[in-house]
């Protein structure tokens, strides 16, 4: 998977005070951060850029607000209204009127070799679209956060730029509005602009923006607890290592000190030899006992340590089968991951209780066993208008159930028909292939047809 980040801008309402201190890094500013939330490196500072628009030259955001309180005054005839008003419309049901934003703030996230030109780009496009224009473009390269605090090695650079709009139509007065589609598109736009890939749309995600310091937070304490996690592995599978070490050592120990008795034994008997020339055949006798003792002594002192060195290589294999069984862990995937949890949990009574889910499988066991002859007629290798009509008619009633996509949806069928009919890799390859130009729509004009009227029936 590419870890290169993707294209992304977030716009919000502009907190004035708090984005001229932050991009000009007032001194006081800096002091005043919690390295947890949000770290500036300033030794990296001078790769940052700016951008001030002419017309903003020696011009505060707050004096351009001013400015703008006073067109809008002149405009419209009445203040402008930047605070939300609660309401009752005609049925009776409290809302709230947003309050104007007229300067906005968006964070763009970008590579570390955007340039300002191309962020300048962006805010052309932005401004020939919308009539939105920018006052200042702010690239920051020294921001970001340590994987492990006070390791240099662990840091991880945020690279991004603030965008600071004016939101308002100066000839009638009003904030500019886009709606969701409008966003989307401004999204396409700084992708293209930045020449970068685009981020995931939230339409397909369903996730909620994350503001980036909460994102940090959250980074840094998933490693955190991954990294404890590890830790405790380690030093657990070092405490079996140091214990059966620790054993071996004894035993070696234990085996040295029969050693050097036997040794001891057998200088005793060569004086006791010296100094008894009367019992030199009793101590010859006694000597070559000893001396066998020696022997003995020694064989048992050479399996030891032979039996030290194989508990070695074993505690090296352990150590090894160990290292291989994290990494075994380490990639492997469940391969269930894409499902969804509920889908796994009840396919078995899906297949045997809906009859359109039935038909749906049957129909993709039958289009991949078919072969590379095809299955007959002027589209051979294709699914039947009717077999895709269904496909098709199941990932879209699931997914609307499993809040998830006509891929994942298409991704359990054809994990449950190779489940049933036992697929070979062909098979299941072709199956997959299939399925997902179901997904993609390859067949909604087929499909299409046969809702107008203008196809078969869809009994098998």
């Amino acid at each position: 998977m590419s870890t290169k980040p993707k294209a992304s801008v977030h716009v919000k309402p502009c907190n004035i005070a708090q984005s001229e201190r932050h991009n000009r890094r007032d001194a006081e500013y800096i002091k005043s951060l919690d390295p947890k939330k949000l770290y500036v490196r300033l030794d990296l500072s001078k790769h940052n850029a700016s951008y001030v628009a002419p017309e903003m030259e020696g011009v505060t955001l707050q004096q351009h607000l001013e400015s703008i309180r006073v067109m809008v005054k002149q405009k419209t005839g009445r203040s402008m209204q930047e605070k939300d008003v609660e309401y009752t419309d005609k049925n009776g049901k409290v809302r709230v009127r947003k309050g104007c934003s007229p300067i906005r703030e968006c964070v763009v996230v970008i590579n570390e070799d955007t340039r300002l030109k191309a962020l300048l780009r962006f805010t052309r496009m932005v401004e020939s679209r919308w009539g939105i224009k920018a006052l200042q473009v702010h690239l920051h390269r020294d921001e970001g956060h340590y994987e492990i605090p006070g390791d240099d090695s662990t840091w991880k650079p945020n690279y991004h730029a603030h965008i600071i709009w004016d939101w308002m139509d100066h000839s009638t007065g009003k904030s500019i509005k886009l709606d969701a589609n409008d966003m989307s598109a401004m999204q396409d736009m700084v992708a293209e602009a930045l020449n970068m890939e685009r981020g995931q749309k939230k339409s397909e995600t369903g996730l909620d923006h994350l503001e980036r310091n909460d994102f940090i937070l959250q980074k840094q304490e998933k490693e955190k607890k991954r990294l404890e996690e590890e830790k405790r592995k380690i030093q657990s599978e070092r405490d079996v290592a140091k214990n059966q070490a620790r054993q071996a050592t004894e035993e070696k120990t234990k085996a040295e000190k029969k050693a050097q008795e036997a040794k001891n034994q057998a200088r005793k008997a060569q004086q006791e030899k010296d100094e008894a020339d009367k019992k030199a055949m009793a101590a010859k006798a006694e000597l070559s006992s000893a001396e066998s003792k020696v022997a003995e002594k020694q064989s048992e002192i050479d399996r030891l340590e032979q039996r030290i060195n194989i508990e070695q290589a074993a505690l090296e294999g352990l150590q090894s089968e160990v290292e291989e069984k994290r990494r075994e862990k380490d990639s492997i995937k469940t391969s269930d991951e894409w499902m969804n949890p509920a889908l796994r949990a009840v396919s078995g009574y899906l297949v045997a209780t809906d009859e359109v889910i039935k038909f749906a499988i049957e129909a993709i066991q039958d289009y991949a066993y078919s072969g590379t002859g095809g299955r007959g007629g002027n589209h051979g290798d294709c699914f039947r208008d009717n077999e895709a009509y269904i496909i098709k008619n199941v990932m879209t009633r699931l997914a609307a159930i499993a809040k998830t996509t006509f891929q994942a949806i298409g991704n359990w069928l054809v994990y449950v028909s190779s489940k049933i009919a036992k697929f070979n890799d062909w098979e299941l390859n072709r199956a997959e292939r299939g399925v997902k130009s179901v997904a993609d729509g390859e067949y909604d004009w087929r499909i299409d047809r046969i809702d107008r009227g203008r196809a078969g029936g869809i009994s098998r």
